[in-house]
């Protein structure tokens, strides 16, 4: 997977853009194929084409895939964005990765940096594009692609592009293990917590959706996006969904994470709500064991870190929160030619995964137990899941409320997990896992089997993380 020494150079451009009024980045998505997506609340980055990409596997994959980032990056002439762009996260040669949830799954971590990146964070908007030759040929990458840039303007190329029409059928299948098989690995869960040998387990499972064509993912991610916009809509490569949950954000030597752990139903109200989340001792314990365990982690990397005392209520559309927001200096080391260094935001990202929310208490039990009781590759399912900029920015969310594309994106095979704790019912959280299937399930034109609950917590409304 390295890159070799002598390899060629990359050339990049960046230039500011305006859009059409009323047009943002998920208007676009339908009639574009993009490998890389990551949107909240309308802006964000969206990245066509593959200039570079590379994957790896095993115990090393975090630190493989930020070699070769370093690597990569290096090669690329005119990577700093103009003024007033530069400083801006995500602006100029940017990569998307997903990074599996184990190191002994068979599938692939992975890096893609785009030949086409388009921007739109925080007033500005940009496009960037990475080639092989110089100059870089702006107007027919961006044509190839299916965009015009006239007078600064981005819109959509006059000819529609082949990802653009109507949505092929659909049809729901079994996935690895069946139904059945889920209720007796979540009541061996429950078992096992009352032997004492954990507190808390997430245990999840997998459909899939097929059709006889190739489905399309912009119009899936367009629908994702608009549907669920206080989450963090994503893909990279055959990975996609809509995140609640951020694992870790890195701005140059800052570091910035949010620890979710303890939910209450939005129906109880604001102030109930609070007085059930802040006042009892067993949500309270859960969510400090939560919070003591990513600081842990995260140690290594920093300088310093602190975590916000006490905990507050954070207020979802359906459900109520004990959230803690976590920040932190990275700590500089050695990088081994005489300078000092910041860690690189993968490694920052290896330190914090897994998290107790996908995996359990405590987490190295929990991670040992999993694939023994659900029998399933997780895959980049509850991994990290974001990207990284040339400057060393990064946003990396865990890979939730989505699936992985399969058979030349015919099928795409959807994940969800529960967290299993003492008193847990096999049947509820059976249900659980449909609720949270049903952001994707409805994206691709599918509800969920009639005898599921109806009480659909959505992406970021639900008891677990998983």
């Amino acid at each position: 997977m390295d890159t070799p020494r002598d390899a060629p150079p990359l050339h990049a451009v960046t230039c500011e853009i305006s859009l059409a009024d009323g047009v943002g980045l998920p208007d676009l998505l339908p009639r574009l194929d993009p490998v890389g997506v990551w949107l909240r609340e309308g802006q964000g980055i969206v990245g066509l084409g593959t200039a570079a990409s590379t994957e790896s596997s095993g115990s090393q994959r975090f630190g493989d895939l930020a070699h070769w980032w370093e690597r990569c990056r290096r090669r690329i002439r005119g990577a700093e964005p103009p003024p007033p762009l530069v400083g801006v996260p995500g602006c100029g040669p940017t990569v998307f990765t997903s990074v599996t949830f184990s190191s002994r799954s068979s599938a692939s971590s992975l890096l893609t940096l785009p030949e086409v990146m388009v921007g739109d964070v925080g007033g500005h908007r940009w496009v960037t594009v990475v080639g092989a030759q110089e100059p870089v040929d702006l107007t027919e990458t961006l044509r190839r692609h299916g965009l015009h840039l006239d007078g600064g303007r981005l819109s959509l190329a006059a000819d529609p592009h082949p990802s653009a029409g109507p949505s092929p059928e659909t049809v729901l299948r079994e996935g690895t293990r069946s139904p059945a098989h889920y209720l007796e690995a979540v009541a061996a869960g429950v078992e096992s917590i009352a032997e004492r040998r954990l507190e808390k387990l997430v245990l999840a499972r997998d459909v899939v959706v097929s059709a006889d064509e190739p489905l399309h993912a912009g119009t899936v991610l367009a629908h994702l996006a608009r549907s669920y916009a206080g989450c963090w809509t994503y893909r990279a490569q055959d990975v996609l969904g809509t995140t609640p949950e951020m694992l870790v954000t890195v701005r140059q030597e800052k570091l910035a994470a949010r620890v979710l752990a303890g939910t209450v139903d939005r129906s109880v109200g604001p102030d109930r709500a609070r007085t059930l989340l802040l006042e009892d001792p067993k949500q309270r314990t859960e969510h400090e064991i939560a919070v003591q365990s990513l600081l842990s982690q995260l140690a290594p990397v920093v300088e310093v870190i602190s975590a916000q005392n006490p905990p507050s209520v954070l207020e979802l559309p359906n459900v109520f929160h004990l959230s803690t927001d976590v920040t932190g200096r990275l700590a500089r080391t050695s990088d081994g030619r005489g300078a000092e260094a910041l860690p690189a935001a993968l490694l920052v990202a290896e330190r914090a995964h897994p998290t107790a929310a996908v995996c359990g208490t405590p987490t190295a039990t929990a991670a040992d137990l999993i694939p023994t009781l659900e029998e399933l590759d997780r895959g980049p399912f509850a991994g990290p899941v974001g990207w990284i900029d040339a400057a060393g920015n990064a946003d990396f969310g865990i890979a939730l409320r989505g699936g992985v594309l399969e058979d030349s994106d015919r099928s795409i095979r959807l994940f969800a997990g529960c967290g299993i704790v003492e008193g847990s019912r096999p049947e509820e959280e059976l249900a659980e896992t449909w609720a949270k299937m049903r952001p994707m399930l409805t994206a691709l034109g599918l509800e969920a089997p009639a005898d599921a609950r109806t009480d659909d917590p959505g992406p970021g409304e639900d008891h677990s993380a998983g």
